[in-house]
């Protein structure tokens, strides 16, 4: 996906929302579903692509996932970006930025550790005026170093491969058959009613990811993307347990600095000539599963 979500990864945030008592049959086959819905002051992806800065933007994700008795898990599901009060100066012509779908498997390789991976289209709400479909394959290694105690580290690493596109998933760099890599943590407290964590993540890849060449627009600037930090903040919905389904409500804010100066012009070409590379967004939302 462009944005931001997750934190880890869809996969990730279905794990952590679905209900021990989803349906399941008698082979320990589990059927579960999930979602998030999130008000956010911009739209900046995991890759530090800031995609709007005007007016809010609201995001939606859902899905299901198929447990099975081998630990073996299938997802899928789509996820959509809206963007009420969007600026036409800025070549938007809807509201309706972006939509993706997105499939993917996930299993313990070991005790803890986590192995997965995703397929992605990336469509563009704006036809004509914005990016084309974007096909891509992302590869996730996720551990998991205490996950029943109250504090853990949740160090992990992506490999995102844009497969197939003739445009680039960050503006300016190469348009297809490239890729980056993020390398974050997920540091969570859980206390009685509650859990704050700290997503925190740097991008690093080839220079061509950012900036393809060819121009002094496009210019490669080193190997590193963005990094980025922020506290969330979660409270479950208790009074839901009794149902079979699980929901929290949560607030974020999130910092970028984008390190590469591509993604620096991207951000300007994108929102009418903005120039600040560090950026702050704001967010609340509310996360369920059944």
């Amino acid at each position: 996906m462009r944005k931001t979500h997750l934190l880890l990864s869809i996969a990730a945030l279905a794990l952590g929302g679905w209900s021990s008592a989803a349906l399941a049959d008698d082979s320990g086959i589990g059927l579960h579903g999930f979602g998030d819905i999130s008000l956010k002051t911009d739209y900046v992806t995991p890759r530090g692509l800031v995609v709007t800065t005007s007016g809010a933007t609201v995001q939606v994700l859902n899905g299901l996932v198929l447990t099975t008795p081998m630990g073996v898990t299938f997802h899928a599901g789509t996820w959509v970006d809206l963007n009420p009060g969007f600026s036409r100066k800025d070549g938007n012509i809807t509201a309706v930025n972006e939509f993706d779908w997105f499939a993917g498997v996930d299993g313990n390789i070991a005790k803890n550790l986590n192995l997965g991976v995703e397929f992605s289209q990336f469509i563009s709400g704006q036809p004509s005026v914005a990016f084309k479909r974007e096909s891509n394959i992302e590869f996730a290694l996720k551990y998991s170093d205490n996950p029943t105690g109250t504090f853990s580290v949740n160090p992990y690493a992506k490999l995102f491969w844009a497969v197939s596109s003739k445009s680039s998933t960050v503006v300016l760099g190469k348009a297809g058959n490239t890729f980056d890599v993020e390398l974050g943590a997920v540091p969570t407290y859980k206390g009685k009613g509650f859990s704050l964590s700290a997503p925190t993540w740097v991008t690093v890849g080839p220079e061509s990811y950012w900036g393809r060449g060819g121009s002094a627009l496009t210019k490669p600037d080193g190997n590193v993307g963005v990094f980025s930090t922020g506290l969330k903040g979660a409270v479950p919905l208790s009074f839901l347990s009794s149902t079979g389904a699980k929901a929290s409500i949560y607030v974020q804010v999130q910092y970028y600095n984008l390190i590469n100066d591509n993604l620096l012009r991207a951000k300007g070409l994108l929102n009418s000539g903005a120039s600040n590379r560090d950026h702050v967004v704001f967010a609340t939302g509310l996360n369920f599963g059944f």
